[in-house]
Order: structure tokens, then C-alpha cells, then sequence
């Protein structure tokens, strides 16, 4: 659901330093809210705090709200603890994998470049048989 800014209330949150925003803000410009932020229905924030900072820095005046209703103030600690416990890092193994294949998604070899036009060319007459 898309939620003005303005109507989104902070009540106290555990977390108290949301750290440096701006690769947060670098990915929401590049790729848009990814994850939306969680409300009561009263539209107080339960978590998504650092996304809902970065957006108003952004200058954002709506964003992607999961709205819960029908929730007790303890299951709305209980969420937020869960949603910035749970989280996993990257082990730099994983993360040199992820960019390595990043790059070679980004700059294909000579033999995937020529894979891929074969590939398309097989499908545009498999295509035009098909259509006789």
C-alpha cells in the first residue's frame, strides 16, 4: 500500500543509530524500495526505519507500506527485533562470488556474446516456422 510520509508516526525504536544513509539512498534511487516498510494500523512505523529516513532525505513523498492491523505492542517490539536481528552478512566469499559474476554478466566473453546470438537467431526462425 503506498503511504504518504507525513501520515507515518516513530514511536521509540531500540535502534538509535541508523548509521550512513547514503548507500541506502544510492540503491533507492537506482533501484527503488526493494523491501516496504512495516505499520500498525494507527501507521505507526515497526520497522524500516533506515528506508523510511533515507526516502525522506530522498524527498520521497509516498512509500511501500505493509500495513498490520489487529497487533499488540508486543508483537510490534517482537518485529522489530526480529527484522534487524535476522539479518545476515555477506561472507566476503560469497560477495567476491556475487561480483564476479556481476561482471561477467556485465561484460560477457567472446564465446557467450556469440552463445547468445545463436541462441536468438535459432529462436526468431524456430519462431517464424511456427507461425506458418
Amino acid at each position: 500500500m503506498l503511504v504518504n510520509l507525513k501520515d507515518i508516526k516513530i514511536k521509540k525504536r531500540v535502534r538509535h543509530d541508523l548509521g550512513d544513509l547514503e548507500a541506502l539512498k544510492n540503491s533507492l534511487r537506482t533501484y527503488g524500495l526493494l523491501n516496504p516498510i512495516t505499520l500498525n494500523e494507527k501507521y505507526e512505523l515497526i520497522a524500516g526505519e533506515r528506508r523510511l529516513q533515507a526516502a525522506k532525505q530522498l524527498g520521497w513523498t509516498n512509500i511501500n507500506a505493509v500495513i498490520l492491523s489487529n497487533i499488540s505492542d508486543v508483537e510490534e517490539l517482537e518485529l522489530e527485533l526480529e527484522e534487524n536481528n535476522q539479518r545476515k552478512e555477506f561472507t566476503k566469499e560469497e560477495l567476491l562470488e556475487g561480483y564476479r559474476r556481476l561482471e561477467n554478466l556485465k561484460n560477457p566473453s567472446f564465446f557467450r556474446r556469440l552463445f547468445k546470438l545463436i541462441k536468438k537467431l535459432f529462436s526468431r526462425i524456430k519462431s517464424l516456422i511456427s507461425k506458418k
